[in-house]
């Protein structure tokens, strides 16, 4: 079961990670700002009951990154196309098929406490998936559907 606490309003990025891993007492979590709410995940917790060949509403913002070497190169946030080709990339090494989904490309701002800012890309995906692999989705469900951006509150996979 998922953890639903209460945000500063105006605390937001990697600020946010750190009151997460306070939180979780230095445990890794995945962890979604909802706006008034942060959704925290452990990594310990167990999965809901699935079974293969369910269909699930589902929705994510993931960091959608390509590895150049040690940077990431990100997609221009109107190439949709691109994006959804990534998404079902990842769907084959997380279990699941897709269905159906709307792409929204976006970019998150990062404050760092040192008062470097950067972006990363922040692509909401809102749709439904088909379980093809029940132990490999379990696990993408629990760890995020990518590496990249998880520290931001990327890659939690919610669904309905």
């Amino acid at each position: 079961m998922d953890i639903l606490i209460e945000k500063p309003l105006r605390v937001r990025g990697y600020a946010l990670h750190r009151l997460v891993e306070q939180h979780q007492q230095g445990v890794p979590a995945l962890w979604l700002d909802e706006g008034q709410h942060v959704r925290i995940r452990p990594r310990n917790q167990e999965p809901p009951p699935m079974s293969v060949g369910k269909l699930i509403g589902f929705s994510v913002t993931a960091c959608v990154a390509y590895s150049s070497g040690n940077k990431h190169k990100y997609l221009p946030t109107s190439d949709w196309r691109g994006r959804k080709r990534w998404l079902e990339e990842r769907s084959t090494k997380c279990g699941f098929e897709v269905v159906g989904v709307h792409v929204s490309g976006g970019m998150q701002v990062i404050d760092k406490e040192d008062g470097r800012r950067f972006t990363v890309d922040a692509t909401e995906f809102i749709g439904l998936l088909k379980i093809t692999d029940l132990d490999v989705f379990q696990h993408c469900y629990v760890n995020g559907i990518s590496k990249v951006g998880k520290a931001y509150g990327l890659n939690m996979l919610i669904i309905d």
